[in-house]
């Protein structure tokens, strides 16, 4: 697969280059047929190839929570979102949550692009949305965050 990425309030600056890097290396090797129901062989390349590089698996916002995101490495957070459009809002509070308490300094939110969304079901996650909106909610949502786009 291939991907883009896009800074939101400098995220693009504050997390390391190498592991920007590494994350799309996990993308691009993610050799999956794109269809209706492969979100979960997409998540489980992606999250195999960060695996290999160090990432953890799921981490809890609090000892007392349920709530996780994907992964964290370095005081960076990720969350791949490959379900529903309403996820994606979710996403964003967690690692803004996480940012807020010193977790993480910034974060990574992994969607696909609006065309690669519509081929592995319907009303799913997509870059052009959450770029769009995240400019609506720049002042709610402060945390340095880059957005890659799986194509």
């Amino acid at each position: 697969m291939k991907s883009t990425f896009e800074g939101h309030l400098f995220g693009d600056k504050v997390i390391p280059a190498d592991l920007l890097a590494e994350v799309q290396q996990a993308i691009v090797k993610a050799n999956v047929k794109l269809g209706n129901g492969s979100s979960p062989n997409i998540r489980a390349a992606i999250l195999g190839g960060l695996a290999a590089k160090g990432w953890s698996g799921e981490v809890a916002l609090s000892s007392d929570s349920e709530i996780t995101i994907t992964s964290v490495k370095s005081k960076i957070g990720l969350c791949l979102q490959t379900g529903n459009v309403s996820r994606m809002y979710a996403d964003l509070m967690k690692l803004q949550k996480l940012y807020v308490d010193g977790a993480i300094i910034a974060g990574i939110v992994i969607v696909p692009s609006a065309q690669c969304a519509k081929k592995i079901g319907s009303n799913v996650a997509n870059s052009m949305r959450l770029s769009k909106e995240l400019k609506i909610f720049e002042r709610v949502i402060t945390a340095p965050l880059v957005i890659i786009s799986m194509e």
